[in-house]
Parts: structure tokens; C-alpha cells; sequence
């Protein structure tokens, strides 16, 4: 048992102690750079700049290989090392990954090593950033997925979800601890004028949620893509535009079935932003994605928008999407929220002092069976009929984090100041709540909800950024399940579950 502690102690010195060494190598070697990487602190701060009227804000199409800025044309080949950044996440009872990339965070203990290389020659660009994933993957209750010689799938593979509406979402990734090396936010681009073009497997995330975007997030990891897109915003008469166009392919991951010839398929989507002429701070967008498969095809689209008012410290923003095309415009004039999907979100900003902030954050986003399913059948959001693992990538959603069929609201107050911030969360999450309806699940069931709160807090010091998050989850009737309390009343009382999430990051701050 003491073996296993030092074994633990040293493996978490060597994930750690890169960022900590890092900082002062490159204090002294001034070939470093620091990636932007979705969701990370430095991501946070930009947009409460974008709010605060300091910075342009991280944009609607984001990619690392976006956000980091290109080094003035020189001669020859110029090699930079990324400082890397260390991502930690212990579950006491139950799975909570949100936007974790690569890295699904089990039970137990998790780690996310993001670090690398970038080179440049003149309009060629290099990012090596591959990312380590630690995952223990400790036992939990699951439900495992019914054994049937006419539908061979893992024991691990989502049981709620069989054909018609499949999905690759395994409630478990199987029952040993996983460790891997990804290819992560690496990516080729070459700049073209006012384009760049290239290859990449990094996180792309389109739209202007903070904690679920509809169509592309970094709730997954990414997925292999040639990519054509703007350096800068295309000048137009009717205002500035933005453009993203990927053609790639997902994977399948372990745990889904035993068919190896639909292991992977094809992927193709584009995004457009524009900026309407004579208005400040309103960014208006659409998006795109198909899959396909040797059976057929799917899709999902959303219209998106987003207004800051930065001199009122106000935004507010959404996207709604749909997840079946509308076969006619009679169709969508009879039902315009068949399939459909949104998130709505507002922020507010109020310095208090020269070096302090004040921000408050609310979120809704809503993915649940449209009511049109009382007159006609409704697919669940990310799942398909002609594509049995949806809109995944090895075994996660490629959008919102909340998962198909699901909803959730948040609410979060932060406190900022240039070295550090301080902040209280809480929010509510009713997943995949069309399986209700469906008999897959037994008699006395209920829906299943997590409530939970937290608080976070980040710190810089000597160069290397720390953020704290700790999450305290109340999920009932876990898995729908819940038994007869009373057989005369014929009432139920759900099976709850408590689990603490506690999450520590390592990164260095720009400029160091």
C-alpha cells in the first residue's frame, strides 16, 4: 500500500513539475510560447476583456492554432517549445467530464498533459501538441448493455440508446485504467493571403456558448481534419466575415460494437460569422456538420449571435439549432421547433477597482425531445438512425457537454484581479430526459438529475498559473432507476448518488 502511494506521489511530481520547471528554462531561452487552448484561463480572461471593452475576445471560431498569433516573416526556420499545461480531475463516486478534450474523467484519478512544439518557415506553420491522458477509471454502477446475437454490442455500449436512436456514448470505458497518448491540438497551416489552409486533430468549437456549444466543442476529443478558413475577417460591403470549413473523420471507440467495418466515417461542416456593417459588438453565425456512414448520412445546423455591450460591461448571446432538416417549408412553418435545440446565455461585468472585477454568468441550454413528438416521431439530439455511433468522437459527444437529450442551467459569480480570481458556481443538469418515454427503462423510474455547486479559484505565481475547482454533485435517480415506496400509493423514491469533483490546473501565464 505504501508503494502505491509513492508510485502515486511520483507520477503526479512528473505531470506536475514541467510547469513548474518551465517558467524559469524560459525566463532564460526566449524561444517559448504558450498555446491558447479552449477553456483554459488565459480563454477566460480574453472574454471578460471582450466584456470589459479592453480585447477583441477569443471570437466565434475558435482553435488553438487560431488564437496563436503567427511570428512577423523571417528567414529560415524559427522552433518555439509549448509550455505545457497539467489538468487533474478526481471523482469520488460517479464519471463528471465537461469539455475535457481527450480526457473523459472517470472515477478516481485523472490527468490531461498538454505540451509540445511549434515551427515556423515564412508561411508555414507546425503545431506538434500532443496531450497524455491518464484515466483510472475506478468501478461504478452501470447498466450494462443487453447481450443479443442479433445486435452484437459491448457490455459497455449506452443500453438506452439501442437502433433506432444509436449512439457510441459507453457509460463506462471498460473496467481497466487507461493511459494514451493523443495526438491533441497538433495541426499543419499554411498561410494563403487573407486564408490559411491545412491538417489538424485539434479541438474546434463553434458558436458563442461558455459551457455548451451545439454543433463543435472540446466536450471530445478531436478528430483528424483537412481545414480551409479566414486569417482575419473578409472585408464586405454588408460588414466583416468569418469562414471555417473542415472535411475529416470521426472514430469509434472501444466499447461500442463488433462491427469493424463502420470503425470510422466522414465528417464535413462549415461555419460563417458575420459582423454587420454600422453595429458594434453584434456577431451574427451559422453552422453546418454531416456525418456519414456505409449506411447513409445525418446532419444538424444552428443560427447563432452574440452582443456585447462592453460599455455597460452586458452580453448576451444564443444558438439554436435543429437536428432534422425541415422536408419542406410548409413543414417548418408547421413545425419550426421539430428537433430543435438552443442555449441562451448573459454575462455582466462591473469593475470595482482599478485591478478588480466583478462578473456574474448565466447559462440555459435546453436539447430535450421537442414537444412536436406528440404528433410525429423526434430523434434524440446527437443520436441517429443511419449512423449508429451519432455525432461522437470515440465515445463522446461532439457538441454540447450536457449530452443528448438533456438540459441544464448555470449560474456563476467570479471576483477578478490581474494575479488571481475567486468564484461560486451552481447549476442543474436533467439528462437524456427522452429515455423516459421510451420502454428501455423499467417501471418506477425517475428522472435523472444533478444539482450541484462549487467554487474555483485561480492564483499566478512566479509564472505558473494554478486553478482550483472544487464541484459537489447531488445526482438523483441516478440511471432513471428508483423502487415501489409505497404499493398502495403506487409512489417511488429515487436511487441518489453524492460525488465531489475536485479539478487542479497547472499552466503558465502569457508573458512569462
Amino acid at each position: 500500500m505504501r508503494r502505491s502511494a509513492l508510485r502515486k506521489c511520483w507520477l503526479l511530481w512528473w505531470l506536475v513539475a514541467p510547469v513548474v520547471v518551465a517558467p524559469r528554462v524560459a525566463a532564460q531561452q526566449s524561444e517559448w510560447a504558450t498555446l491558447p487552448l479552449i477553456g483554459s484561463e488565459q480563454d477566460e480572461r480574453q472574454r471578460l476583456g471582450q466584456l470589459r471593452g479592453d480585447t477583441a475576445g477569443p471570437g466565434l471560431l475558435r482553435a488553438p492554432s487560431r488564437s496563436l498569433p503567427w511570428r512577423p516573416d523571417t528567414a529560415g526556420v524559427v522552433a518555439r517549445y509549448l509550455l505545457p499545461e497539467v489538468r487533474l480531475v478526481g471523482n469520488s463516486a460517479l464519471p463528471l467530464s465537461l469539455n475535457d478534450g481527450p480526457l473523459h474523467a472517470g472515477r478516481g484519478v485523472n490527468a490531461l498533459v498538454t505540451a509540445g512544439i511549434v515551427v515556423e518557415a515564412a508561411k508555414v506553420r507546425l503545431v506538434l501538441a500532443p496531450q497524455f491522458v491518464v484515466e483510472q477509471n475506478l468501478p461504478f454502477q452501470v447498466i450494462q448493455f443487453p447481450q443479443r446475437p442479433d445486435l452484437p454490442r459491448s457490455v459497455w455500449a449506452n443500453p438506452f440508446h439501442p437502433p433506432p436512436e444509436s449512439i457510441d456514448l459507453p457509460l463506462r470505458f471498460g473496467d481497466d485504467s487507461r493511459l494514451r497518448l493523443d495526438a491533441g491540438q497538433s495541426s499543419l497551416t499554411v498561410r494563403l493571403g487573407g486564408a490559411e489552409v491545412g491538417v489538424a486533430t485539434e479541438n474546434l468549437w463553434w458558436g458563442p456558448g461558455i459551457r455548451n456549444a451545439i454543433i463543435l466543442s472540446n466536450n471530445a476529443g478531436g478528430f483528424r481534419h483537412l481545414l480551409a478558413r479566414t486569417r482575419e475577417p473578409l472585408p464586405t460591403r454588408l460588414g466583416p466575415v468569418d469562414v471555417d470549413l473542415v472535411l475529416g473523420r470521426l472514430d469509434e471507440s472501444g466499447f461500442f460494437d463488433a462491427d469493424g467495418s463502420n470503425d470510422s466515417r466522414s465528417v464535413a461542416g462549415g461555419a460563417l460569422v458575420w459582423r454587420p456593417a454600422g453595429t458594434t459588438g453584434l456577431r451574427l453565425g451559422a453552422a453546418r456538420l454531416r456525418i456519414g456512414g456505409p449506411a447513409g448520412h445525418d446532419q444538424m445546423s444552428s443560427l447563432f449571435g452574440q452582443w456585447v455591450f462592453p460599455s455597460g460591461g452586458f452580453e448576451m448571446y444564443g444558438e439554436w439549432a435543429r437536428f432534422a432538416d425541415p422536408t419542406s417549408l410548409r413543414d417548418f412553418l408547421e413545425f419550426p421547433n421539430h428537433s430543435q435545440g438552443y442555449t441562451l446565455g448573459l454575462q455582466w461585468a462591473r469593475p470595482l477597482t482599478r485591478e478588480r472585477t466583478v462578473r456574474l454568468q448565466t447559462e440555459v441550454s435546453y436539447l430535450e425531445p421537442s414537444a412536436s413528438f406528440r404528433v410525429r416521431p423526434v430523434m434524440t439530439s446527437y443520436t441517429s438512425q443511419q449512423v449508429p455511433q451519432g455525432f461522437t468522437q470515440r465515445g463522446e459527444v461532439l457538441g454540447a457537454a450536457i449530452g443528448p437529450g438533456s438540459s441544464s442551467q448555470w449560474l456563476a459569480g467570479d471576483l477578478f484581479s490581474p494575479a488571481w480570481r475567486v468564484g461560486v458556481f451552481a447549476g442543474r443538469v436533467r439528462y437524456d430526459n427522452g429515455v423516459l418515454y421510451e420502454p428501455i427503462v423499467p417501471v418506477f423510474k425517475l428522472q435523472d438529475v444533478s444539482i450541484l455547486g462549487g467554487v474555483r479559484a485561480s492564483r499566478e505565481y512566479r509564472g505558473v498559473r494554478v486553478l482550483v475547482e472544487f464541484t459537489d454533485t447531488a445526482r438523483l435517480n441516478y440511471l432513471y432507476q428508483a423502487y415501489l415506496d409505497d404499493p398502495i400509493a403506487t409512489t417511488s423514491r429515487g436511487i441518489d448518488i453524492a460525488n465531489r469533483t475536485l479539478s487542479v490546473t497547472f499552466s503558465t501565464a502569457p508573458g512569462h
